[in-house]
């Protein structure tokens, strides 16, 4: 994983930070032999995420895009997206 992320280090990347099911921009701003480090573009908060936490990485040479699922809602395009896993909450009624 370190060797994947290396190559996008300090580039905006798409990940579903906050919600499972939306990317959002952030920055790689560490890769270690244990964990990644990204920079929330919104916020400025640092994240750090073990890899375990990564359910899946997609990359393309002219970069990936996407899009919110809204009609009419434009494209965003990453050189990469990473997808990571997310803890449900189970709040009982």
């Amino acid at each position: 994983m370190k060797s994947i992320l290396e190559r996008y280090f300090n580039q905006e990347i798409g990940i579903n930070l906050e919600k499972p099911f939306h990317i959002e921009t952030a920055t790689i701003v560490a890769a270690t032999d244990t964990h990644f480090s990204i920079l929330d573009n919104i916020h400025g908060y640092t994240h750090h995420f073990s890899y375990h936490t990564i359910v899946q990485i997609i990359e393309h040479p002219n970069g990936v895009d996407i899009s919110d699922g809204f009609l009419f809602q434009e494209h965003k395009h990453f050189p990469m997206i990473i997808k990571i896993g997310h803890m449900f909450e189970y709040i009982p009624a």
